[in-house]
């Protein structure tokens, strides 16, 4: 028998990586690898982030990273 213990285990994050994260562009991006205002949070990143050649990145983009990776814009 499957206990709730034996599920919780198994397939949570447990690294606690946090795999899916939503952001905006900073409102001062003009080009390159853009920096983000994490949800939650009211700075911008130190770091540039990556993204998928499929999107081109524009100030306040609200997205959705994945691994850190940018996938798109959350229209």
């Amino acid at each position: 028998m499957i206990d709730h213990e034996f599920f919780l285990s198994n397939f949570l994050n447990k690294k606690r990586e946090k795999i899916i994260q939503f952001a905006r562009v900073g409102p001062n991006y003009s080009g390159g690898r853009p920096r983000l205002i994490f949800d939650g949070e009211t700075v911008v990143s130190g770091k540039a982030y990556p993204y998928l050649a499929s999107y081109t990145p524009a100030a306040n983009d609200r997205v959705m990273l994945v691994k850190g990776v940018i996938i798109g814009k959350i229209v």
